[in-house]
């Protein structure tokens, strides 16, 4: 049996629609800060944060796949995705792109089942990080005084 390279074993991934997906390193979460800045400010205009927040606690590692988690979900989630969409969906090509490396004329060709897999798959990839990016302090605008 062959040893798995050290990446492998700190960073294991998985293998979606001919893509390996893994937990982010360092450079692609630099690159992708101002993208979830944005992703945060659209969840605090939308008044989603807290379903969203719920969404990603379904995603930790024990609770199986994204489309498990999603189903799980999909009342509150389905409730305002519609709205969200719209506004999402214009930073989906900078997240896959960085995320599995993918020039960014790959990422337009995609079509959209299958980003949508790639995307739940990076989510669930990095869903530690994204909830202290995304979590409740995050995503509440402050009370009034």
């Amino acid at each position: 049996m062959a040893a798995e390279p050290d990446e492998q074993i700190l960073f294991p991934g998985v293998e979606i629609e001919a893509y390996t997906v893994r937990p982010s390193a360092l450079a692609q979460a630099v690159a992708l800060a101002p993208t979830l800045g944005a992703l945060v400010d659209i969840a605090k205009a939308s008044g989603v944060g807290e379903i969203l927040l719920g969404f990603m606690d379904l995603l930790g590692p024990a609770q199986g796949g994204a489309k498990e988690s999603f189903g799980k979900a999909e009342k509150e989630v389905l409730s305002v995705l519609p709205g969200l969409i719209p506004k999402f969906l214009p930073h989906a090509p900078k997240i896959l792109s960085v995320s599995l490396g993918a020039s960014a004329e790959e990422v337009d060709r995609m079509d959209l089942g299958k980003a949508t897999v790639l995307l739940l798959s990076v989510v669930s990839q990095n869903i530690d990080y994204l909830k202290n990016f995304f979590g409740p302090g995050a995503t509440r605008l402050p009370k009034a005084s």
